[in-house]
């Protein structure tokens, strides 16, 4: 093949003599000795210089032929005496040797109708070519001599110039450059008259056909004028018919070629056994088989059309789905694969298609824009095929858990944010036009009711939640592997996506009310693990199976009272419904009751300590402070407990507080036993109050009263009474404290008992001071238990904070422990 070997062979050895006067046939085997032809296997395509000969011929001569430097005819059957037996639709035509053996692949085909420059560039384009220019007085005199018959038609009958020719010199007068690409003409054929002539004005090139015939002329840009136009191709494009006509056994060809003039126009070789050209009598264009009886034909709407594009074919025979008379939009373009064929037949990427961008200019490549083929007899109560015989259909669960908007511990809850991902393939269906962005791969929602979806069940959760495809919803098609992109059997020309390589994906973000299990006994150091369970109730487990591939929190680690610990999963298949349960471990921040509770606390207990270096005497000040901080520390242990759960044991900072409020009462009591322990008879003073009374009965009631008495009596009255009852006197130079005793039984006289004796405080113990004398007045104290208690508080205290946080330490470092297993 052109010169080089491109398969060889062995002749088969035999005895027998080859026979004389033998035939040999082009196109196809024989089933039997000169028999057995089926015409689907007819030869199509041209031959000539078709040679035998009785020997080898060697690579070098083989090569020199190749390129027609050599001509050498076959010494056993020569080109030029063999006879021919024609059957079929077969013709004779005569080239020149040259033109055979030219080698070029460039080719010029003259479209003999008219266009405007615009769609003269179109026309040629849409083809892989681009307005002709020859380039030599060679191919100028082939150009004119080639479409000279249709000059009248092209011109219009309104002036010599006929055809387009692919240049302009807009950019510089008297500069011709291509019009499609920006350089020199390399050639100038001859000008009508000595130049052009149409100064800034007429900046585009055509042909003209006579005065004198073939020249060039200048002529404006104008879409008023409308000729014939030439086109030129480096190398003919491969032309591809596209449409539910071209299926796996259509009696149509899938390629084609520019071919020769039939009808009056160009037409469209098959690269094996069907045409497209154009119909004179019945003035459409024909799509017909050679081997079979299957034809088809567009009528376009207007004069001058071609049949490139999408257009609406009639199918004048049954052809793989499509019964007589049925139309079908069938495309004709050089788009391949890869590449999308607008309604005007130009071409984009197939990736450009249905991506919410224009790129043709008709706007065909958003129109259709189907993402999902649904099958005709799709049931979307039927689960899929599993992609593994014998196995369950895996139902990929992805949970992304986003925040955690309360947690409550008195109500044994928690709200959780996230969203579920379910991941599942349907070989039943197709998806069509994805893209690398997946937000242009969202299915809508009257396409998602179509088909079958996966339904979960939050078990534990409240108000009965199962998954849902409605508002928020996000249902798509997944790109798993590039796909097959066959735009050449499907008339809207997608790529494909079998249900084998590709998923189908449905996310929700949902906000749900969990129930847990709250274990507090060691709070507020405690932590919770709780579950969030999940059960998939599409069908049973032996057709569909839940399997987890990612659970993860994305949101904040640190909440206002908790932290969040490890999330993990577990899968459980044994019943009659998958199910999935997710673990979400919560450690409390304990740092706020550190600071509003334990520190306090131990504040509190502190102060109630400090009464141990307080004057030890003074047993009021001493007995006061204690028993404020005990109903201090009582009052937050109630408000504590009142915003905690009702629990039937013992909570950790129960013990403490519990703790603080004993060793707190214990001071409470020490402090008493120190002031009872150490008290005397004050039996002076009660032998004065009873002297006073007898002195005071035998006055009248009645007219007794403080003004009545003798200056004897009341001055001994009044300085027995004020020993007694005055808070402070000096008594022989020594000032006194009155700290209180009981008068029981007696009442001095009314006139004595005025309104500031009422309200006069009896305090029980009387403290003391020096004097100027230095003498002291004062009851006697246990000063022994006092120094005990100031060491035995302490270490009871110290003892207890040794064992409780002892306790908490170990736990804490247990549960990092169990952090780092499971990170």
């Amino acid at each position: 093949m052109d010169g080089q070997i491109y398969t060889n062979g062995t002749l088969p050895t035999t005895t027998v003599p080859l026979r004389a006067n033998g035939v040999y046939i082009i196109g196809q085997e024989q089933d039997e000795p000169g028999g057995g032809f089926q015409r689907d296997q007819s030869y199509n395509g041209e031959i000539t210089q078709l040679n035998f000969w009785s020997r080898e011929l060697n690579k070098v001569t083989i090569q020199k032929m190749s390129e027609c430097t050599h001509q050498e005819e076959g010494d056993a059957l020569p080109w030029t005496h063999q006879s021919w037996k024609i059957s079929g639709d077969v013709t004779w035509v005569t080239y020149k040797q040259k033109e055979i053996c030219n080698q070029s692949k460039r080719r010029l085909v003259i479209f003999p109708d008219r266009f405007t420059i615009g769609r003269a560039m179109q026309v040629c384009k849409i083809f892989g070519g681009t307005v002709a220019v020859p380039k030599n007085e060679e191919e100028n005199e082939w150009l004119f001599n080639s479409s000279k018959r249709y000059a009248q038609y092209c011109s219009g009958e309104i002036g010599a110039s006929y055809l387009w020719l692919g240049a302009e010199d807009q950019q510089e007068e008297g500069v011709w450059r291509y019009l499609q690409r920006n350089e020199t003409l390399p050639w100038q054929g001859r000008w009508r008259g000595d130049r052009p002539n149409g100064g800034k004005m007429e900046n585009c090139l055509v042909m003209v056909y006579e005065n004198p015939s073939g020249a060039w002329s200048d002529i404006g840009c104008l879409d008023s004028y409308e000729f014939c136009v030439p086109c030129e191709f480096e190398e003919l494009k491969v032309i591809y018919l596209k449409g539910p006509a071209i299926c796996t056994k259509s009696p149509f060809n899938f390629e084609y070629y520019l071919g020769e003039e039939r009808g009056g126009r160009p037409s469209f070789i098959g690269l094996s056994h069907s045409d497209i050209y154009w119909d004179t009598e019945m003035e459409a264009w024909v799509l017909k088989s050679l081997k079979v009886e299957a034809v088809a034909w567009w009528k376009p709407p207007e004069e001058g059309m071609y049949p490139y594009g999408t257009q609406l074919w009639t199918m004048g025979s049954k052809v793989c789905n499509l019964a007589v008379g049925e139309t079908a939009n069938l495309t004709l373009s050089i788009c391949g694969k890869g590449l999308f064929t607008c309604s005007d037949g130009t071409c984009i990427d197939v990736n450009n298609r249905c991506d919410l961008r224009v790129d043709c200019s008709d706007q065909s490549d958003e129109a259709g824009c189907s993402l999902l083929s649904i099958p005709e007899g799709y049931m979307e109560n039927i689960p899929p095929p599993p992609i593994t015989k014998n196995e369950p259909l895996h139902i990929l669960f992805t949970i992304n858990i986003t925040y955690f908007p309360q947690i409550k511990t008195d109500s044994l809850t928690f709200d959780v944010l996230l969203e579920l991902t379910l991941r599942w393939k349907d070989t039943r269906l197709t998806c069509q036009n994805l893209k690398d962005d997946r937000s242009l791969n969202i299915l809508t929602d009257s396409v998602v009711s179509q088909i079958w979806k996966p339904k979960v069940f939050f078990s534990n959760a409240h108000d009965n939640l199962y998954t849902n495809v409605g508002e928020g919803s996000r249902t798509e098609c997944i790109r798993d592997e590039d796909s097959d992109v066959r735009t050449t059997n499907i008339y809207s020309q997608v790529s494909k996506f079998s249900g084998n390589d590709h998923s189908l994906e449905t996310s929700q973000l949902y906000n749900a009310t969990y129930t847990c299990i709250f274990d507090l006994l060691m709070f507020p150091f405690d932590q919770q693990v709780c579950q969030l369970r999940f059960t998939l109730v599409s069908a049973s487990t032996s057709y569909v199976m839940l399997v987890p591939i990612n659970v993860s929190y994305t949101g904040p680690r640190s909440l206002i009272e908790y932290t969040i610990g490890y999330v993990t999963n577990e899968t459980f298949n044994a019943g009659q419904f998958s199910k999935v349960e997710i673990q979400v471990r919560f450690r409390r921040r304990y740092g706020f009751y550190a600071m509003n509770i334990y520190i306090p606390t131990t504040l509190i207990i502190i102060s109630a300590y400090t009464t141990f270096f307080y004057n030890q005497y003074d047993f009021n000040s001493r007995i006061v402070v204690a028993l404020t901080a005990w109903v201090v520390l009582s009052s937050l242990y109630s408000q504590t407990s009142n915003s905690l759960p009702k629990t039937s044991y013992f909570k950790c900072i129960d013990i403490w507080l519990f703790f603080a409020m004993v060793i707190i009462f214990i001071m409470v009591i020490v402090q008493t036993l120190i002031d009872y322990t150490a008290q005397e008879d004050f039996s002076g003073i009660k032998a004065c109050l009873s002297k006073t009374a007898e002195k005071l009965k035998r006055k009248e009631p009645s007219n007794m009263d403080y003004d009545s008495f003798s200056e004897d009596e009341s001055s001994t009255c009044a300085a027995n009474m004020l020993s007694c009852f005055k808070p402070e006197e000096k008594v022989d130079g020594i000032r006194v404290k009155a700290a209180g005793l009981n008068w029981p039984g007696h009442r001095p006289p009314t006139g004595f008992w005025n309104e500031s004796m009422k309200s006069f405080p009896i305090p029980r113990t009387p403290s003391y001071r020096v004097g100027e004398n230095h003498q002291v007045v004062s009851p006697e104290v246990n000063v022994s238990l006092m120094s005990k208690s100031r060491y035995f508080i302490p270490a009871l205290f110290l003892l207890f904070n040794v064992l409780y946080w002892g306790v908490v330490i170990k736990y804490l470092y247990s549960l990092d422990e169990d952090e780092e297993k499971r990170a």
